[in-house]
């Protein structure tokens, strides 16, 4: 609610006579849109905002009268915001760090919540990106990196050659900075050699 009041307060946003009409559409359709947001959007805290684009938009709107469905074109309105805002999203580089998440890894968690949310978030991520690797080629890494594994030992541990086990903890890392969205990104060690 504070949202729309500080776009309806009349600070010089939209066209004058499109306040009182925005106004009654906060009002009655305000709950609907937020809704209709929260269902198709995965960061549900991005909501608040995106409404606060959708009124603004329909702020700047000249000739609301001639709208005939006023409810059909606010919706309209609010799947363009959800498609630029898809768009900006899927522009950012996603990226992990996965040395740092590792090494967090070794970490035991605090009994503090946040922190043990904050734990759960970094395992999740994690998780996802070794979901993308071949079986092997994930348990290797995560035997290199997490287990602190030497190559011989990965190699023994899997049942495969030192050479193999060395071939699959490289794949690993290239294939993970790939899926982080930045090749090299994901590996800040990458120019250090595997040990021989």
């Amino acid at each position: 609610m504070f949202r729309q009041q500080s776009i309806l307060d009349g600070t010089g946003v939209g066209v004058p006579d499109n306040r009182s009409f925005v106004a009654g559409m906060a009002a009655r359709y305000g709950s609907r849109l937020r809704r209709f947001l929260s269902v198709r959007l995965r960061n549900t805290a991005d909501v608040p905002d995106l409404a606060q684009e959708v009124f603004l938009r329909l702020l700047r709107v000249e000739g609301y009268e001639s709208i005939r469905s006023p409810e059909a074109y606010l919706f309209t309105i609010a799947s363009h915001v959800i498609q630029q805002h898809a768009v900006r999203r899927s522009s950012e580089p996603v990226s992990v760090d996965i040395a740092e998440v590792f090494s967090e890894l070794r970490t035991s968690p605090s009994d503090d919540p946040p922190d043990q949310a904050a734990h759960a978030q970094r395992l999740a991520e994690l998780e996802r990106i070794l979901g993308h690797l071949p079986t092997r080629v994930a348990t290797a890494l995560v035997l290199h990196r997490v287990a602190g594994y030497s190559v011989q030992e990965v190699g023994e541990e899997l049942g495969v050659s030192r050479e193999t086990a060395k071939k699959n903890i490289w794949r690993a890392r290239s294939s993970t900075a790939g899926i982080c969205g930045r090749p090299g990104a994901a590996w800040r060690y990458e120019n250090q050699p595997l040990e021989r």
